[in-house]
């Protein structure tokens, strides 16, 4: 009876005191759920709503319980045993962790870019970083020099690739020209983007990416790989070999992400790769219908279910050998969910204009329209380095819609703490493993990623560790080329050197083969050689090289075994 009383008692402003109180709680709740969610939390399975963030301080490593890191010997076990099971294991397991959830999404997502770790220091440094931007993609088509490594096989790349032509409307973009995010058209090269800090234009549909976890970056920081002067000390002289290039910390991780725009609305083609033999000698990206015979319709609809009608190329402004590319008709394309994918909802209001004018020519080129809020980015494909070994670990994986089904699909562990849908993945892998011997000897097994390796231009007959091992600075020299050419001998093929046939895409071959002449080795990683404009008249300038020794030869027997490093 009092409590009745007491309660009756309270007097209407008192009331509405207290509601006030209850609706303020209300609302800092619900705007710390949303500002939760902004900081990368997953709107949907493994789709991430907000801020595109990099770099965080601290960045997340890839959490105990996902296999990593191995130690070296284990790994060289796996490899002298030929346990591919275990390995595939392992290549499982870390694709897994790096996409475990934190706060600012995924692992991976927390960890600097290659535009920060080539980011250099002073005017001039600075200068030369940004302008090496964005030609990645160029770079990576135009190594085809030489031909077919023997009569009938494949160039390490094809010599004619697609050529997008930049959208007017991000071309002209006051915006992203007083930025410096266009690079003008120069020597018969058409305009392009520019790198921004996060992401990396591939010069076509695909948004691209390359991070790297603490050691990789602070070993590119830490010993000044970013700078041109660094690494030209340590060239050898004209026909000689340097032994002493510079290495990795140990359980490095570089990757290679590529993404894909998804409307919000809609259903949309994205073409599947279904594991062809041959590229019939030509370029075979995923522009090719014929050899890319399928597509899904992706959508964010709710429910995905059925078939649409879908295409892609319909455009215009891609051509290939002079020739327009497309349009793409995929008719009864069945629809799967972006739930199926790792991917983003970007806070395009947080994101820099050349990070934003990435993401226009990627969504103009595939849907004749600016990237708009609330648009998806959706991963398609992922290389995974791990300095495990000092012959680095490779993986690679993409998305298919028969995720169960194939040799790539084989030894996907059970993980039950992992998070999202990494399962809707295949994967390739390479750790040193011998395949069927070729002409010259032995050969790696054919091991690439249908979305990375087919769209930069080189054939299905290619192995990733045969590709990085290759990694050489000075690399692919800037438009117009140098006279003096530059050597870009690592990559060449089809030609005598030391009286033997330069490896092709698949030959086991050692570090002080004679295709290193000249060259100076950066360990697997290809974005050093990329980004960092070595020349050999700075070379000259810049004082002693230490430890350079004569080249020699390598004999036929010593040719085929590659040294550990």
């Amino acid at each position: 009876m009092n409590a009745v009383a007491g309660r009756r008692g309270l007097s209407p402003l008192l009331w509405i005191v207290i509601a006030l109180i209850v609706l303020a709680a209300i609302a800092w709740l619900a705007g710390a759920f949303d500002g939760w969610r902004g900081r990368g939390a997953p709107a949907r399975a493994g789709i991430y709503v907000g801020a595109f963030q990099v770099c965080s301080q601290p960045t997340a490593p890839i959490p105990a319980g996902f296999d990593f890191p191995q130690p070296e010997g284990t790994v060289a076990q796996w490899v002298q045993q030929g346990n591919e099971a275990r390995a595939r294991e392992h290549g499982w397991f870390v694709w897994a962790g790096l996409n475990s959830a934190t706060g600012a999404g995924p692992v991976w997502r927390t960890w600097c870019t290659s535009t920060q770790a080539f980011t250099g220091e002073g005017s001039a440094a600075m200068a030369a970083s940004h302008a090496i931007g964005g030609r990645l993609s160029l770079g990576a088509r135009r190594r085809a020099v030489g031909g077919a490594a023997q009569a009938g096989e494949d160039p390490i790349s094809f010599p004619v690739s697609p050529v997008y032509t930049l959208p007017a409307a991000v071309l002209n973009n006051p915006a992203y020209q007083q930025a410096g995010c266009i690079r003008p058209a120069t020597s018969g090269i058409p305009a392009a983007l520019n790198d921004g800090p996060t992401l990396e234009s591939n010069g076509d549909i695909m948004v691209a990416g390359v991070v790297y976890n603490d050691s990789a970056f602070n070993s590119i920081r830490g010993q000044n790989l970013y700078q041109p002067a660094t690494l030209e000390r340590m060239l050898p002289a004209p026909g000689q070999q340097q032994p002493n290039w510079p290495r990795l910390a140990a359980n490095s991780v570089a990757l290679k992400p590529m993404m894909w725009p998804v409307p919000q609305t809609g259903y949309w083609a994205l073409p599947v790769w279904d594991n062809l033999e041959s590229d019939n000698g030509a370029y075979s990206g995923f522009e090719i219908s014929g050899q890319w015979r399928r597509a899904v319709a992706v959508s964010a609809e709710t429910p995905a279910a059925g078939t649409r009608d879908v295409s892609l190329l319909t455009n215009g402004g891609i051509a290939l050998n002079g020739a327009p590319l497309g349009p793409n008709l995929y008719p009864g394309a069945p629809v799967h969910s972006i739930d199926e994918f790792y991917g983003f909802q970007p806070d395009l209001a947080s994101m820099t204009p050349c990070d934003r004018a990435i993401l226009d020519a990627s969504s103009y080129w595939a849907y004749n329209r600016p990237f708009q809020q609330g648009d998806y980015l959706i991963v398609v494909a992922m290389h995974i380095m791990t300095r495990e070994q000092a012959d680095w670990t490779f993986q690679s994986v993409w998305w298919h819609d028969r995720p169960d089904a194939g040799p790539f699909a084989a030894n996907r562990p059970d993980i039950p703490g992992a998070p999202g849908p990494w399962r809707h993945y295949l994967m390739t892998s390479t750790y040193g493993f011998q395949g069927p011997p070729g002409p010259r000897g032995p050969q790696w097994p054919i091991a690439y990623n249908p979305y990375i390796e087919l769209a930069a231009n080189h054939p299905i007959r290619t192995n990733c560790m045969n590709c990085h091992h290759r990694a050489a600075a000075p690399g692919e020299p800037p438009p117009p080329a140098p006279s003096p050419p530059w050597p870009v001998g690592s990559y060449e093929a089809g030609r005598l050197m030391c009286g033997a046939p330069v490896p092709d895409a698949l030959d086991v071959y050692a570090q002080d083969n004679a295709i290193f002449n000249s060259l100076l080795l950066v360990d697997s990683i290809w974005s050093i050689s990329d980004r960092v404009p070595v020349s050999r008249s700075g070379a000259a300038a810049a004082g002693p090289r230490p430890g350079a020794s004569a080249a020699s030869c390598p004999s036929a027997a010593r040719a085929g075994a590659p040294r550990r490093r």
